[in-house]
């Protein structure tokens, strides 16, 4: 199997959706006589933030002279980057290898138990493989959505669990309270493995803790860091953890008020396998954390104007954002570009971040369930008058460019589907970030 054809494959696998449940996984992980359970995983769920304290913790592990695997989905700018080690993706070649033992122990449990296994469980298949014959010393594993029911929790006893920041999204699959879904989220958590939870509100926290206890697993609460220094070059802090440690100075050039919640939650992390027995000194947390980065959460691509992406696409990010702007760039001329999915609550996150705006430009984003940007547009003119609809990602960003002048501040945000094509769409348009 090629690459080309593994990609083909499993996009064809893809169109078939997908079940939430872990009878196909389990089964699949049989075949590979389940090496998920022979890896020292990390698990993170969460609404927003996975990503970013995944890699907090992965750069830290790193920093520290560990090889770590991660799965972290979906995919930004390259489809091959949900699957890394040290952060460098997976190559052409091993995805081929893999996706063809993938497909062979696929096609065996259809045939003997009629069980075909969905793109996402191909994928987490696919990620333990890898990690497993290239001797991860850990791997930071990401649920693709929810957590109870996800494939990622195929595994049995992972080192910890983590729980980012939770709010309402796939209220269709998970629930539609924050209690259901904070329940969802809490469903990682296994018999007496400690379970880390960044900042939340106080309903998910209730409900994280009932679990805890119902598992005999220890609960880590982030505390709020001291003596935030932000700006829009990087955010400088001190952090006295859960258990009293002190941390001053610490630095990290990832953007976004917070940022700090999911470097809290990362701390707390590498602290407990600290205590656990894994050798790690401060300074490999002070420079894991100031090397982390993480493409897509706001992050900035160039200057004159200046450009900023975010993946935000659901009310708790939305809120985010407003912080983040409110902090950042209060005297700046701020023009958005947004394009959002059908199925998000796209009117709730206009309504946190239209208002702060000095112009909006909608794009439609070349997905299956992109949301018209007309449909769009309409619907931020309840929060702004000065609102227009693009034709094509390309008008957006000129018309974006000319609005904001070399002084302004462009936010392209609301959906991650499109941010590849925006990012090199601003190229002849910005002093890009590498020449910043």
């Amino acid at each position: 199997m090629t690459y080309a054809e593994a990609r083909n494959y499993i996009e064809k696998i893809g169109k078939k959706g997908s079940i939430p449940g872990l009878e196909n996984i389990r089964g699949l992980m049989h075949l590979f006589s389940d090496i998920q359970d022979k890896l020292k995983v990390i698990h993170i769920a969460g609404t927003n933030g996975k990503g970013s304290t995944s890699a907090y913790i992965s750069a830290i592990l790193k920093q520290a002279g560990y090889k770590v695997g991660r799965f972290s989905s979906p995919a930004v700018f390259e489809y091959l980057e949900i699957f890394t080690i040290n952060d460098v993706p997976i190559s052409e070649q091993e995805y081929a290898e893999c996706m063809e033992a993938v497909r062979k122990a696929s096609e065996v449990l259809d045939a003997s138990e009629g069980k075909e296994p969905t793109a996402f469980e191909m994928e987490t298949a696919l990620a333990f493989l890898y990690f497993y014959r290239n001797n991860c010393d850990f791997v930071i594993l990401e649920t693709g959505m929810g957590g109870a029911f996800d494939s990622t929790n195929v595994i049995s006893a992972p080192l910890c669990s983590v729980i980012t920041s939770v709010s309402m999204d796939h209220m269709s699959v998970l629930g539609n309270t924050l209690t259901e879904i904070a329940g969802q989220k809490a469903g990682i958590i296994k018999q007496g493995r400690p379970v880390i939870t960044a900042e939340q509100k106080e309903e998910v926290l209730t409900v994280i803790r009932r679990q805890a206890r119902r598992k005999q697993a220890e609960f880590i609460r982030a505390e709020k860091p001291r003596r935030i220094s932000c700006s829009p070059e990087g955010t400088v802090l001190d952090y006295v953890s859960s258990s009293g440690i002190f941390l001053g100075d610490l630095y990290t050039g990832m953007l976004g008020t917070f940022q700090t919640e999911n470097m809290a939650a990362a701390i707390e992390t590498v602290l407990w396998l600290k205590k656990a027995g894994l050798p790690l000194c401060e300074e490999d947390i002070r420079q894991g954390i100031s090397l982390a980065r993480w493409p897509g959460r706001f992050e900035r691509i160039g200057s004159r104007p200046a450009v900023y992406l975010d993946g935000g696409h659901n009310p708790g990010a939305a809120e985010r954002i407003r912080e983040t702007i409110e902090m950042y760039f209060t005297n700046s001329k701020i023009i958005y570009i947004m394009g959002v999915l059908a199925d998000k609550d796209y009117e709730t996150i206009l309504s946190v971040t239209a208002p702060l705006a000095d112009e909006i430009i909608t794009v439609t984003p070349d997905h299956a369930r992109g949301l018209d940007g007309k449909i769009l547009a309409e619907a931020a003119e309840k929060y702004n008058k000065n609102v227009s609809c693009a034709k094509h990602l390309e008008q957006a960003v000129a018309q974006a460019v000319t609005a904001a002048g070399t002084g302004g501040v462009i936010l392209v945000f609301g959906s991650l589907s499109y941010l590849a094509k925006a990012k090199e769409g601003m190229r002849k348009y910005v002093d890009w970030k590498e020449r910043i």
